[in-house]
């Protein structure tokens, strides 16, 4: 067979897999289309003040790890590109309406503008002395880990939705300090307390998930990955990461809490599962861009259930 003939036999299936995209924007399922690579390779002026502002964090992340890596001065025109991409960013941010102001607009803009001077004027300025190792304090850590539960009864008396709502905003707080790969920062939520507001879930997550008192909708910006390809499995690291923290957090104020699995593969398992995910993105105003990947329910717990049994220490390692 030519190359011609290949070519032809090739082109329906870009057409089924163009009109398979095209059709999942209004099923409500998170499309695979291209993802943003670097800021110099995307279209600049059709960029949203949100990927700007990711490219912007992303490459002032790069220029200050590369003084950790010892590898600046070496790569040096390298990182010349990176820091004009994060004015550049900052320029269009501010051009959006961002405030000056904004918390990693000003943190990028002293990395780019302090540059080969960063190990002196930014990093010494505000770092931390690093502390005596105590490996007898982290004991409460791990107790406070290994007694948590997945709750999944809830009790009758529960916080009222203002007091519910405070401790999810704090979540939330926890949550965005998790480690992001590349710093790209991209996880967002949507919390949830009404009934009406949950139960459109019913029939793709179980009861005690839409019952929940309160239930926090966890995805991930799917534009600002792309570097190492259209499928990175960052966006699910980054987001397990920020879950685990909203969970232990919950957990150490004695709330009863549980990690729901929210992820595509669940929701393109079943068309009744597509419709009701569509259902839920048009009732929250959830954008197509975000990859869904877990809920947390929490509320007070009626009983903490029993420990699940864990494999010895020694049957994990390889």
């Amino acid at each position: 067979m030519d190359i011609s003939a290949r070519s032809y036999v090739k082109r329906p299936r870009l057409i089924v897999k163009k009109i398979s995209s095209f059709l999942r924007r209004f099923t409500g399922v998170p499309t695979k289309s291209e993802k943003l690579k670097t800021f110099h390779e995307a279209k600049q002026e059709r960029l949203s003040t949100c990927e700007a502002l990711a490219f912007m964090r992303h490459d002032a992340h790069r220029i200050e790890k590369a003084f950790y890596n010892n590898i600046f001065d070496a790569k040096r025109e390298f990182y010349e590109k990176r820091r004009e991409n994060v004015f550049k960013a900052i320029q269009l941010a501010l051009e959006n309406g961002v405030s000056e102001h904004e918390p990693t607009l000003v943190w990028a803009r002293e990395i780019a503008s302090e540059f080969e001077k960063l190990p002196e004027t930014f990093i010494k300025k505000n770092s931390i002395s690093a502390r005596e190792i105590d490996i007898a304090s982290s004991d409460g850590l791990l107790k406070l880990m290994s007694t948590r539960r997945s709750s999944r009864v809830w009790s009758s008396e529960q916080p009222s939705n203002e007091e519910l709502m405070k401790f999810a905003l704090k979540m939330v707080e926890a949550g965005k300090w998790a480690p992001t790969s590349g710093d790209r920062q991209p996880v967002r939520f949507k919390i949830l307390l009404d009934l009406e507001e949950k139960i459109v879930l019913k029939g793709l997550k179980e009861e005690h998930c839409y019952n929940a008192p309160c239930l926090i909708f966890i995805g991930t910006d799917r534009r600002f990955y792309g570097g190492l390809g259209n499928n990175e499995a960052a966006m699910h690291v980054d987001t397990g990461a920020a879950a685990m923290q909203m969970a232990l957090l919950a957990h150490g104020a004695n709330f009863g809490v549980c990690w729901n699995h929210f992820s595509t593969d669940l929701i393109q398992s079943r068309s009744s599962n597509v419709e009701v995910y569509r259902n839920f993105v048009k009732m929250h105003s959830i954008p197509d861009h975000i990859e869904p990947v877990a809920l947390l329910a929490f509320g007070r717990a009626a009983f903490y259930p029993p420990a699940p049994a864990r494999m010895n220490t020694s049957d994990y390692l390889l």
